[in-house]
């Protein structure tokens, strides 16, 4: 598993935590508060971009495309 991989999985279970416990949680005179929805979706999306681009890398496709004009490379 990819590095960036790991982290959007991290991501996506901390959302998932967020979204069955709360956003804060509260024992006696304590208080925790989870780091904020929109901090954790703007991750998730950067960390799949992260994520896709090294599987992409990995699958060995050339991230070099070739322009011809004219029949002839440039």
């Amino acid at each position: 598993m990819t590095t960036a991989q790991e982290r959007l999985d991290n991501v996506r279970a901390e959302i998932d935590e967020v979204l069955r416990k709360g956003q804060r949680l509260r024992k006696g005179d304590r208080e925790v508060q989870r780091a904020e929805l929109a901090s954790l979706r703007m991750l998730e999306e950067q960390y799949a971009k992260q994520a896709g681009r090294e599987a992409a890398a990995k699958d060995g496709r050339p991230r070099i495309t070739r322009l011809y004009h004219g029949g002839k490379g440039i």
